[in-house]
């Protein structure tokens, strides 16, 4: 006889006891959200307001040669601001980085 089959319930149910309880495992760390971005005054910015994990902000500039021009800000937590000085070249887009 087989003790795969048994243990393969047992182990399920103990997982369902356990969520039902609340003691399952949940995530460490929830990707920010409400996040905006934007350029002013020679920089562009991050923000997110909810969730926990980091932010950055993400800038691609246009030089007429050379091609794109891809700028990151640090990371920072939820509710604090990511920054970046621009270059003098256009900017293509602006976008915020997320991680958690």
């Amino acid at each position: 006889m087989s003790l795969r089959r048994p243990l393969v319930a047992l182990a399920g149910s103990a997982v369902m006891c356990l969520a039902a309880s609340g003691l399952a495992p949940s995530p460490a760390l929830a990707a920010p959200t409400d996040c905006t971005a934007w350029v002013s005054g020679g920089y562009a910015y991050s923000s997110c307001t909810s969730g926990t994990g980091q932010h950055a902000v993400g800038v691609e500039q246009s030089h007429p040669y050379a091609g794109p021009i891809v700028l990151t800000g640090g990371w920072t937590a939820v509710g604090g601001v990511s920054s970046v000085r621009l270059t003098p070249w256009p900017v293509k887009r602006v976008w915020v980085n997320r991680t958690g």
